[in-house]
């Protein structure tokens, strides 16, 4: 992969330029998520649809550092 980084006057980097096919490859690549991940959203949705749900506040106050 050729990347090529374009910088303003002042020596600041601005931009990454790199070939469309390179783009694409980094895109997919991206894409991808891992099994274990697909199989946590998988588990959500199929929880939400059971209406085992928890709304905003019932979850922040788990992590609420004053409680």
């Amino acid at each position: 992969m050729t990347v090529k980084y374009l910088t303003d006057q002042h020596g600041k980097t601005t931009d990454v330029q790199l070939s469309i096919d390179d783009y694409l490859k980094l895109l997919e690549k991206a894409n991808e998520l891992p099994e274990y991940v697909k199989e946590g959203i998988e588990r959500g949705k199929q929880q939400a649809r059971d209406g085992r749900t928890k709304s905003t506040a019932e979850v922040m106050r788990k992590y609420d550092k004053n409680a």
